[in-house]
C-alpha cells in the first residue's frame, strides 16, 4: 500500500458496514478479471483431487506461453534447482501438483488484474511490492515451518488487489485517503472505511472468493490489517501482516513514495509467529533480494 509500515489493527476496529457495495463492485469486475480457462481448469483438478500428472501436464501445455513462463520461473533462483527441468511434466514430478498449481494462479492472475485501470497506482510499482511481498511471505512461512509456502506466496502477491478497484472505481476517495493517511497504512485502512464502509482488504478477499482460490488465502489477504479477526487462518495473516511490513521498509518492494522508516513487525505479529526479539530482518531482505529480479521478470513481463 502506500505507506510507511504495516500496523496490525484490533479486529473491532474493522468491521466492514457496506458488504453490499463491496459485493456490487466484485460483480461489476467480474467480467474485466475474470480467470482464463487453463486457471479454471487446473483450479477444477486440484478440488477434485483426481487428477493424474500427465492430465495436468496437459492442460498446461495447451497454453504454449503460459509453459513456458512456468518452465523459466521453475528453473530460476525461485526455486534453485540443481539440474535443469526441461518439460512441464518434469516439472510436476519435481515440483508437484499443488505448488505448480500457485505458479499457475499467480501468471494468471497478474495477466487478468492487470486490465484494471490503473486510476491513481503506479501499477510498476503496485507489481513490486506485490512479488517483494510474496516472495518474504513464502520466505517467512519457510522460516515458521508454515505448510502451504507457495499458497502463502500467491496470497502475498496479490494480498492488495482490492486497492486496484478502489483506486480505478473511486480515484478521488483513494487520493483523499492516501493524502489523509500521511503514510500511515493504519490510517489508510480506515479512512477506506469511514469512506466506503470497508477496506482494500475486505475487497480483495471477495474478488479472490469469486476466483475460488482457497479459502484459508482469501481470508489472509481479507485480514492481513487485523490477523487476530482471522481466526482460522491467523497465522497465514500474520505472515501477510508481517511480510507487508518487511517489504515496505525494502528499498525494493516498498509500495510507498517514502521508504518506511522503521522495519518493526507489530509485537503481537512476532509473538503469533514465534519469531525472537532478535530476528535478522537483513538476511531475510537479502535472500528476497536474490530472488526479486528474475521473479518478478517472468511473472510481470
Amino acid at each position: 500500500m502506500n505507506s510507511v509500515a504495516a500496523t496490525s489493527l484490533e479486529p473491532e476496529e474493522l468491521k466492514p458496514s457496506n458488504e453490499p457495495l463491496a459485493r456490487s463492485i466484485v460483480g461489476d469486475m467480474s467480467a474485466l478479471v475474470s480467470p482464463p480457462d487453463v486457471y479454471l481448469k487446473i483450479s477444477d483438478m486440484i478440488a477434485d483431487n483426481t487428477a493424474s500428472a500427465a492430465q495436468f501436464s496437459d492442460v498446461i501445455m495447451r497454453d504454449p506461453s503460459l509453459a513456458a513462463r512456468i518452465l523459466k520461473l521453475v528453473n530460476s533462483s525461485y526455486y534453485g534447482l540443481q539440474t535443469k527441468v526441461d518439460t512441464v511434466t518434469r516439472a510436476v514430478a519435481v515440483i508437484g501438483m499443488h505448488e505448480l498449481s500457485s505458479l499457475v494462479y499467480s501468471m494468471c492472475a497478474v495477466q487478468s488484474f492487470s486490465r484494471i485501470s490503473s486510476g491513481v497506482t503506479n501499477m510498476n510499482t503496485f507489481w513490486r511490492h506485490g512479488v517483494y511481498c510474496g516472495l518474504l511471505a513464502k520466505a517467512i512461512a519457510t522460516k515458521v515451518n508454515c505448510l502451504n509456502t507457495e499458497r502463502l506466496f500467491v496470497a502475498g502477491l496479490l494480498h492488495d488487489v482490492g486497492t486496484l478497484t478502489i483506486n480505478s472505481r473511486f480515484p478521488e476517495i483513494a487520493e483523499d485517503s492516501i493524502f489523509r493517511a500521511e503514510g500511515d497504512e493504519a490510517k489508510l485502512v480506515v479512512t477506506e472505511h469511514e469512506a466506503l464502509g470497508f477496506d482494500h482488504a475486505y475487497l480483495g478477499g471477495l474478488m479472490l472468493e469469486s476466483w475460488h482460490l482457497p479459502g484459508a488465502t482469501c481470508d489472509a489477504i481479507r485480514y492481513h490489517h487485523q490477523p487476530k479477526a482471522a481466526k482460522v487462518t491467523t497465522l497465514e495473516a500474520s505472515i501477510l501482516n508481517a511480510a507487508d511490513t518487511l517489504a515496505n521498509y525494502s528499498g525494493t518492494g516498498s509500495f510507498a513514495e517514502k521508504i518506511a522508516d522503521r522495519d518493526d513487525i507489530p509485537e503481537d505479529i512476532c509473538a503469533e509467529l514465534e519469531l525472537p526479539a532478535d530476528f535478522d530482518h537483513d538476511e531475510l531482505l537479502e535472500q528476497v533480494d536474490q530472488q526479486f529480479v528474475e521473479t518478478i521478470y517472468l511473472l510481470v513481463a
